[in-house]
């Protein structure tokens, strides 16, 4: 009995993994208030796991006044560990899986293609070997469902999202240009705005999302020339590139070189220039905090 005593008294403490989650997220977060929110737990469930863990240490690890909580050089130290953590923990459950033959699945369905390609890339980073894929919607409620049932994980929109249900975090801006001939005779202009480019006949890819429609508004009798893209990088940009007729090019594109006898002509709707949003379910989002961490430096 003393010696089962003695063994138990020089055992390793156990911090349950939800508590070094939550430090994690403290310093990430900076107030009990946003870690509440964005983790959908009570701030006085979150006070009591900070002093369980300041009790399993030994050491206090915040200032505490009045109106504030903040990490003092200890809870900073810890905070370092907490995320180390963290990262291996993920690692852990990705490179088991992966070596047991389980596939981690991601699906993102998008209002647009560039930020659902990108985000489909940003998957592929940090997970070896998901099975990543996206579609296209440009109906904001058709996405939400595909969230709510888990057909995808993710949704791209163009507003912010959060509530009970739903957590996002801003993506990326995205700023289209008119891509024309210089002898064309609008190519003296510094903007354009897509009423002046009535009547004309474009090149353009035919799963683009919501700015499919609003070009086909906003241009007056205009005709477009649809062809199919599957990646990026697809050899149709070089028959874009090649084409005569005006195009449209985003200031996030990487494959698309400028020829020398065309000019990019900045548009001035608003509809040309927008923010994105990742929205992920609230209750799944710790799933794919790897995943938003990486979206989050695409936003800087």
């Amino acid at each position: 009995m003393a010696i089962f005593t003695f063994l138990c008294y020089n055992s390793p403490m156990f911090i349950e993994t939800y508590i070094i989650r939550l430090l994690a997220a403290f310093s990430e977060y900076g107030t009990l208030t946003r870690v509440g929110e964005e983790l959908g737990i009570t701030q006085p469930t979150i006070s009591r796991s900070m002093q369980k863990l300041e009790a399993e240490l030994g050491v206090p690890l915040f200032d505490r006044t009045k109106n504030r909580i903040a990490l003092n050089e200890n809870g900073i130290f810890a905070a370092e560990y907490a995320r180390r953590i963290m990262t291996m923990q993920d690692e852990m459950i990705s490179k088991t899986r992966e070596k047991a033959g389980l596939r981690k699945k991601f699906a993102v369905g998008s209002v647009a293609i560039m930020p659902a390609m990108t985000a489909v890339q940003a998957a592929e980073r940090v997970y070896a070997g998901i099975e990543a894929r996206f579609d296209i919607d440009d109906s904001e409620p058709n996405l939400l469902r595909g969230l709510t049932d888990d057909a995808y994980q993710m949704i791209i929109l163009l507003h912010p999202l959060d509530d009970a249900i739903f957590k996002s975090q801003r993506y990326f801006s995205e700023r289209l240009s008119v891509v024309l001939p210089k002898t064309h005779r609008l190519a003296d202009r510094k903007s354009l705005a897509l009423a002046d480019l009535a009547g004309e006949t474009f090149a353009m890819y035919s799963d683009i999302g919501f700015w499919d429609k609003v070009k086909q508004e906003k241009i007056p009798d205009a005709k477009f020339v649809r062809l199919v893209r599957r990646t990026e990088d697809d050899p149709i940009s070089a028959v874009i590139a090649a084409s005569d007729m005006p195009t449209f090019i985003s200031d996030r594109t990487t494959s698309f070189t400028l020829p020398e006898n065309r000019v990019a002509i900045p548009l001035s709707d608003d509809e040309m220039n927008v923010t994105f949003y990742a929205v992920c379910r609230r209750d799944k989002a710790d799933d794919w905090r790897l995943l938003l961490a990486e979206l989050a430096k695409d936003a800087e």
